[in-house]
């Protein structure tokens, strides 16, 4: 009797809930992104890449690369130029701010389109800020 008394008294005494930091909210990065690239007529459309095969990687540098063999003999294309990556890609209030390595009021209606649809496809977040060469486009949204 003796024995069992000591080993269920350890002398671990009941406490209150000790308090912990707020849950995680807001959106996550999608792990089934997809990349936008640009059709033969002209408009701007999504080819999914698989499950985590962006995650951690500068999406403008892969559409500045162009899409795959097997996307070109579709007639996909990109109009993101070479020189746009590398890019550096923030959070903010409203969404995203991207600094690019090239002017982005040199960029084409499609180019900027195929990069803030990538963007918010990765992480579904409110509008894109596209910086660079001393100008900016705020607010973009994925049309």
């Amino acid at each position: 009797m003796l024995v069992l008394a000591v080993l269920t008294a350890c002398g671990i005494r009941p406490t209150d809930p000790i308090p912990g930091l707020e849950a995680p909210t807001g959106p996550v990065e999608n792990t089934s992104p997809s990349l936008y690239w640009v059709s033969p007529g002209g408009r701007v459309v999504p080819v999914g890449r698989p499950e985590g095969s962006l995650s951690g990687f500068d999406v403008v540098a892969l559409l500045a690369q162009g899409p795959t063999n097997a996307e070109q003999n579709r007639g996909l294309v990109t109009e993101v130029p070479f020189d746009a990556a590398p890019a550096t890609v923030d959070r903010v209030a409203n969404g995203l701010d991207v600094n690019l390595s090239s002017d982005v009021s040199l960029l084409s209606a499609p180019a900027v389109q195929q990069i803030v649809c990538t963007l918010l496809a990765v992480q579904p977040v409110g509008t894109v800020n596209l910086r660079g060469g001393g100008h900016s486009l705020e607010f973009q949204k994925c049309a």
